[in-house]
């Protein structure tokens, strides 16, 4: 998955008002801020101090891409930035890459993804998985997502309806999980009508943070009337 822009907060600790007097100069200088603001991807940037340690700020950072940033850090070091401000601070500044927090434990963020994998838009799930997300259909055979993808595409392929049925079992180990899941699909492929219920399990893998679709497998279909599946 992308995201639309890479958030930086930098903590630096200067050593003494003499320091932060330095550090603040330096900011306002043509090598300083000016620099970064206009440094390739740079969205925003603000600056605060602290209101518990007069000689601590922070800068906030928004930035298009995660390569943008390091490319701009990358500079700093060689330029001699690192050098100068080390000898201003009372600590290596805290930089940490942040984000707007999801307010979801891990299992119902999983479940938010098992929605959208069995969305009649394929494209929602299509946006957590892997790149090298591989899938087994029930031939055994299995397929990429980008010949899933393609697949959804073919115009002899129309989905009519797709939803979750029941969350059969989630398990959540570190940064990785699994899921099974029950769905019913009502497709249709070269004219022949499909109405189904199958049984699926997909592994997640927790990656920056996000939750991703690594593999996948899908049972055979049953009739949406015989006996559903029970766990």
């Amino acid at each position: 998955m992308t995201t639309s822009s890479y958030r930086v907060s930098a903590v630096f600790t200067l050593k003494d008002t003499e320091s932060k007097d330095k550090f603040v100069t330096f900011c306002n200088g043509e090598n300083g801020l000016s620099i970064t603001r206009a440094w390739k991807g740079c969205k925003s940037l603000n600056m605060y101090e602290s209101r518990e340690n007069n000689n601590q700020v922070i800068i906030w950072q928004e930035w298009e891409s995660k390569e943008d940033q390091e490319g701009y850090i990358k500079h700093r070091h060689k330029d001699g930035t690192f050098d100068f401000l080390g000898e201003l601070v009372a600590c290596p500044p805290v930089i940490t890459p942040i984000r707007d927090m999801v307010m979801k434990t891990d299992e119902e963020k999983i479940k938010s993804i098992v929605e959208d994998m069995c969305h009649k838009d394929h494209s929602l799930g299509m946006k957590h998985m892997g790149d090298d997300c591989v899938f087994i259909r029930p031939t055994g055979n299995p397929l990429t997502k980008s010949a899933w993808n393609e697949m959804m595409n073919n115009p002899n392929v129309s989905v009519e309806d797709s939803h979750l049925v029941s969350l059969n079992k989630l398990q959540v180990c570190g940064d990785m999980a699994f899921v099974c899941y029950t769905a019913h699909n009502k497709f249709n492929y070269m004219g022949q009508a499909n109405d189904d219920v199958a049984v699926f399990t997909s592994v997640l893998q927790r990656v920056g943070g996000d939750w991703i679709v690594v593999h996948g497998q899908r049972s055979s279909g049953r009739k949406p009337s015989d006996e559903p599946p029970k766990f």
